[in-house]
């Protein structure tokens, strides 16, 4: 570069001298310049009547191939015509053989109409097609053998609804496989008049696209070439005339000032020289840079392609034109092949991709890396099946968006991973889970029968029981009171426990038949104010209190939906259990035991909480309590935590509560510390599980 650029400095540097030739020669040289000028006029007009015709010619050419493209393309929609028509035909045709087969199983009339519906119409699909394939005698010669074909399933199908119709028999085995031949013989014959016509579609659209390109290539290169023609011919021409002209005049004062413009020059390219020679430099350096970015990139794309072959999962992004750029491993062995580059509307037919039926293929629109390129965010599951795959496999795709710097779309990506393990589970699960459904409704029917007979024996037994009860009462009452004096002691204890025993005998056959009732009562839920039995039930439990210091604190409770009759009898269990269980309380009056450490009075509270919406009731007091480990036993029938001695009862009054509480489709637990207390919770309502806290609540009073 420096060699060159010296070379034109002292070509620059001999100007001067050769300006300085005589007047005379100056004189010749403008004789020659006119002579030049007028040369070049002819040439220009010459110029410009080839530029006109060539854009003459360019127009024809275009005119042409635009008539021709145009031709294509009636053909291509006459093809896409002949395509819709087949379909619609072999649609119609499998609609009406399985409505035939689905009204032969189950007879029902709708079927039989659909079927009716859709034969109707492939009479005129086919004639359809007879027009729209005229032109092609191999296409005619398809129809040919499509036409008795179609006849011949039709014909079948028929003789499955007259056989439902007349002798109300369904198709064995040999008819349903006798359709499917016919249905498969059909469907061979279309796919092979489609493949002609996607064959002739392939061979008009590319010879479409080939017009159409070499018309845009005429037209823009004439016009360009015609354009560019005119302008340079006439702006050089007028161009050069004017400076020659203008030149000439001003020759001999550039004259005089070249030789100290070439000194500038030459000053000015020595500085050249040397800013080239440091710009020179800068670019090793740049080089070296570019250099350490390219080994440093060829180690970042080897990385990506490590971490996208050793995915799990297929990974495909595609550009803006729907060509993949990215094609991983993982994604060929779950597609059982690699990228292809045919265009996005026959992925589906070359991958093999159908809807979650695993028949109907999938849609070219719904491709969630198509849908990707759009914009749209997808996640969709999907059936493949091809040559590679012929089992099939099921996949799940994620698709979304790929942007550039500035956020723009450029593409799409898609994340597509095996779930065919996972389908299979799910169908087991489903499977298993149906049978346990099936056990289960089983199993409540035979707790229901069972739960009523035992019901019913506790009602009848309960009855049963009460005249011997009475019987032993009355006699050892008689006993007592006829010959009470005369009897020893031995006897007269006797009678005592014989009395105190029937007594227990009668109240727990009053308790089962309690039991019983609240088993066969309906329930009959209306929206009930639960502090109206709060105080009612207080006021029953009232004589209980008497002789001792008893604290209420009972919350503003809502009103609910519930049965009050069965809500009245919860609360009365549980304020007596209270009552009973805080009676060795010091200040509980008589039946205080002497050194015992605790509250100088009872003290019962009644409050809700809402817990995920749903009220949970707490009867709480501060009574002996009961061991945590003996929960189990509290809801059981005859289950006691305290002696007879202790505490008087019949074991069932909480397993009535619990049996209210589930016919309302609630709940019932306890908690509770010896000798700190114990508290009830139950819902009204079915719910889960909840941790509960105190509401805090102090409405109430003492008596």
């Amino acid at each position: 570069m420096a060699l060159v650029t010296d070379s034109a400095a002292v070509q620059q540097i001999h100007l001067p001298e050769e300006n300085r030739k005589p007047e005379p020669q100056i004189a010749e040289h403008k004789r020659i310049d006119r002579s030049i000028e007028a040369r070049l006029r002819g040439r220009v007009t010459g110029a410009f009547i080839v530029a006109v015709l060539l854009t003459i010619f360019v127009g024809f050419l275009s005119w042409r191939n635009a008539r021709l493209a145009a031709d294509d393309a009636d053909w291509m929609i006459h093809t896409y015509a002949v395509m819709d028509t087949l379909e619609l035909t072999s649609k119609q045709l499998i609609e009406v053989e399985t409505s035939a087969r689905t009204f032969g199983l189950t007879g029902q009339d709708a079927l039989r109409a659909h079927y009716e519906a859709a034969k109707a119409t492939i009479g005129q699909h086919q004639e359809t097609l007879r027009h729209l394939t005229a032109d092609n005698p191999n296409q005619q010669q398809r129809l040919d053998m499509l036409e008795p074909q179609i006849r011949t399933a039709l014909e079948f199908a028929e003789g499955v609804v007259a056989k439902r119709l007349r002798l109300q028999e369904s198709p064995d085995s040999r008819d349903i496989l006798e359709s499917e031949r016919m249905m498969n013989a059909v469907r061979a014959t279309a796919q092979e008049i489609q493949a002609e016509e996607m064959r002739l579609l392939s061979q008009r659209t590319q010879s479409t696209n080939a017009r159409r390109r070499l018309t845009s290539f005429i037209i823009v290169a004439g016009i360009l070439v015609g354009a560019v023609l005119l302008a340079l011919g006439w702006l050089a021409v007028n161009r050069e005339i004017d400076v020659s002209a203008h030149g000439r005049e001003e020759l001999k004062v550039l004259n005089a000032s070249l030789e100290q413009r070439v000194e500038q020059r030459t000053t000015a390219l020595q500085s050249e020289i040397i800013e080239r020679q440091q710009a020179k430099q800068a670019l090793a350096r740049k080089a070296e840079e570019l250099a350490s970015s390219r080994q440093a990139l060829e180690a970042q794309t080897l990385m990506l392609q490590s971490v996208l072959d050793s995915m799990t999962e297929g990974l495909a992004a595609v550009n803006e034109q729907g060509q993949f750029v990215i094609w991983n491993t993982a994604a060929e062995k779950i597609l059982g092949m690699g990228a292809t580059d045919l265009a996005s509307p026959k992925w589906t037919g070359h991958y093999g991709l159908f809807l979650s039926d695993t028949v109907t293929p999938f849609p070219t629109e719904e491709l969630p890396v198509l849908r990707a390129i759009r914009g749209d965010v997808s996640t969709t599951e999907m059936f493949v099946r091809n040559h590679r795959l012929p089992q099939g496999a099921w996949i799940e795709v994620s698709a979304g968006p790929r942007k550039d710097a500035h956020g723009v779309i450029c593409g799409g990506v898609a994340a597509f991973r095996d779930i065919t393990k996972r389908k299979a589970d799910q169908r087991e699960i489903q499977k298993l889970n149906d049978e346990l459904e099936n056990r289960v409704v089983q199993r409540t029917a035979q707790l229901e029968t069972a739960n009523k007979e035992l019901e019913a024996f506790s009602y009848s037994v309960s009855h049963d029981l009460r005249a011997p009860l009475r019987h032993i009462s009355g006699f050892s009452l008689m006993l007592v009171e006829e010959f009470g004096s005369r009897l020893d002691p031995t006897a007269q204890h006797y009678l005592d426990r014989i009395q105190s025993g029937t007594k227990k005998m009668g109240l727990l056959v009053d308790e089962l038949l309690n039991l019983a009732r609240v088993g066969r009562h309906s329930l009959s839920l209306r929206p009930t104010k639960l502090n109206s039995i709060v105080t009612e039930v207080t006021a029953i439990l009232e004589p209980d209190t008497q002789g001792r210091q008893v604290e209420w604190i009972i919350a503003d409770l809502p009103t609910v939906e519930c049965d009050p009759i069965l809500v009245k009898q919860i609360f009365q269990n549980l304020l007596a259990n209270s009552l009973k269980f805080t009676r060795p309380r010091i200040g509980a009056g008589s039946s205080a035991q002497a050194g015992t450490h605790g509250p100088e009075h009872t003290v019962i509270e009644i409050s809700h909480q809402v817990k995920d919406g749903q009220p949970v009731f707490t009867v709480r007091d501060n009574g002996v309590g009961f061991n945590m480990k003996y929960v189990d036993k509290l809801f059981g029938v005859f289950q006691r935590l305290h002696s007879a001695e202790e505490f008087e009862g019949t074991g069932i009054g909480l397993v009535t509560v619990q049996r209210i509480v589930h016919k309302h489709g609630g709940r019932v637990w306890a908690e509770g510390e010896p000798d700190k207390g114990a508290a009830f919770y139950f819902t009204l309502g079915a719910g889960n599980p909840v941790e509960l806290k105190s509401t805090g609540a102090t409405a109430g009073g003492q008596s």
